[in-house]
């Protein structure tokens, strides 16, 4: 069997064992150091494989061009002023959580001064579970519905409500030897409208990798929406319509897309008491990532922040704009 050296190896991790690996400032730039550099310091600039660390900045000064680089560079904790270790914390805290944690519940916690901090900490967080489930297309059996996210007001319901976040959520599921489904990966997209153009842009999106033509996804099931309908001809995809006559039966006939919807619903209505339309999105990647990540419970938080090493941030104005 080949074994491939660049794929990650992920670590169980439990309370107990966090606080004993993670203690100091000190521990967390040496984790991030061995994972970025496994094999040990490699300039960015000119290759260079030795150093001299500038600790008063926690900069690396590679001894043959003088370039001084942070280890922190590239991830989500770049130019932070918050300690790693509190970082740390709130990876380990959001990665372990089955319903997700309160900002400020975590902001008394880790004894964090400014609100706004801690908030944009757990975006960037966020940001991270979004771009690494960015990486995963679905393929096969994709079961596709829709949803409204908001506050409850007055006025038309479904596919005409107004002042809402219309979501489009997908799931694959695959048949087991006895007819029995299990649910695969999920994914949610906040979209402007249910048109088939916008269907279509949602299943290319998610079934069509860079070096593909034609989308993985065989079959859709969808609540027979003519969209749905419309956009799977466009593109080839068999489409199986669940016919809903009563909206109890919804859960029987869709039974993946609505166990995201309700556990999305419920985790904002707990911890977040509200979600804004406008960083609706993101909330909803975290929803996802956990959920496609709930038969590693105990390698939840190495993968989590693994992810945050592997990809940039975003800063405030970003978040606010």
């Amino acid at each position: 069997m080949v074994v491939d050296e660049n794929k990650p190896k992920y670590q169980d991790m439990d309370l107990l064992l966090f606080q004993e690996q993670f203690k100091t400032e000190k521990d967390c730039y040496q984790w991030i150091f061995k994972t970025r550099w496994p094999k040990g310091f490699n300039c960015p600039f000119c290759g260079h494989q030795k150093y001299s660390l500038v600790s008063t900045r926690m900069l690396y000064k590679c001894l043959k061009c003088g370039k001084q680089i942070s280890v922190t560079a590239g991830t989500i904790f770049h130019k932070t002023k918050t300690p790693l270790l509190k970082w740390f914390w709130l990876i380990f805290r959001m990665a372990t959580s089955k319903t997700g944690v309160s900002v400020a519940e975590m902001q008394r916690e880790l004894e964090i001064r400014d609100y706004k901090t801690i908030w944009t900490m757990a975006h960037k967080i966020r940001k991270a579970m979004a771009d690494r489930d960015a990486q995963y297309k679905l393929a096969g059996l994709v079961e596709l519905d829709e949803s409204f996210f908001g506050p409850a007001s007055e006025g038309k319901r479904g596919r005409g409500a107004k002042d809402k976040g219309l979501v489009i959520v997908a799931v694959s599921f695959w048949v087991d030897d006895k007819g029995k489904e299990h649910p695969g990966f999920a994914h949610a997209f906040v979209v402007e409208n249910a048109s088939a153009e916008t269907i279509e842009s949602v299943l290319i999106r998610l079934g069509l990798p860079e070096e593909e033509i034609v989308p993985l996804i065989d079959i859709i099931r969808t609540d027979g929406w003519r969209s749905y309908q419309t956009a799977s001809t466009d593109l080839g995809i068999i489409h199986y319509r669940a016919v809903i006559r009563d909206p109890k039966d919804s859960m029987k006939l869709l039974p993946w897309t609505h166990r995201i919807i309700a556990n999305a619903k419920s985790v904002f209505k707990g911890p977040h008491r509200g979600v804004s339309k406008k960083h609706l999105q993101r909330y909803l990647s975290e929803v996802c990532y956990r959920f496609n990540r709930r038969f590693w419970p105990k390698e939840s938080f190495h993968r989590l922040l693994r992810a945050c090493v592997s990809t940039s941030t975003i800063i405030r104005d970003d978040l606010m704009s």
